[in-house]
């Protein structure tokens, strides 16, 4: 039986590796630039090898959309606090991945590219990119029912510009994603203040 469970787990740490490795490739070079035998070189296996754990390119993919749109969406979780709280606390932790993580950005960024000619892509990632607009709109509207931003605040449209700034980040210049973010917060932080009087 131990020697079932160190396979799988043997397996397991195979599969994430070569799921980290064509982020980093997605990242580096975007998808035209994603090829398996560089993947399998980077892990330490040969190519043929690749396929026993992802039989097609296409499958590697949505494995490494899956990733990233997942790491993202745990920094969309409620936090404690008021909703201006659970938003800071969101946008401060997005922004210390786009510091300590940039790769998924760019990487995200090139999902995001290639979603709009690949319908599977696509899906992986709308699934994902949906309970992280819900989140966003669930803390804004209940912020609004506070009467801590003003009623007249249009949710889902600031969700939607949160997602577009996160989305763009990597294509900012240096420095740029945190002055983004801190002028996100301040309007955000203003509009507190104004609703309260």
């Amino acid at each position: 039986m131990a020697d079932k469970n160190e396979t799988t787990h043997r397996s397991e740490n195979r599969t994430h590796a070569l799921i980290l490795a064509a982020s980093h490739l997605l990242a580096e070079k975007g998808f035209e630039g994603l090829r398996l035998w560089e993947v399998a070189e980077q892990v330490g296996i040969n190519h043929s090898t690749l396929h026993h754990y992802f039989p097609t390119k296409e499958a590697l993919v949505q494995a490494v959309v899956l990733y990233i749109t997942q790491r993202l969406a745990e920094t969309a979780t409620p936090t404690g606090g008021t909703p201006p709280d659970q938003l800071r606390v969101h946008l401060h932790e997005l922004l210390r991945r786009t510091q300590a993580e940039p790769e998924l950005f760019a990487a995200l960024h090139e999902i995001g590219l290639r979603a709009q000619r690949d319908p599977g892509i696509r899906a992986t990632a709308e699934l994902r990119e949906e309970e992280w607009y819900m989140f966003l709109v669930n803390t804004l509207q209940e912020g609004i029912k506070q009467g801590m931003w003003p009623e007249d605040l249009d949710a889902q449209a600031v969700a939607f510009a949160i997602m577009a700034l996160m989305k763009s980040i990597s294509v900012l210049p240096p420095g740029g994603a945190e002055q983004a973010v801190q002028q996100l917060e301040r309007w955000l932080m203003k509009e507190v203040k104004e609703s309260n009087g």
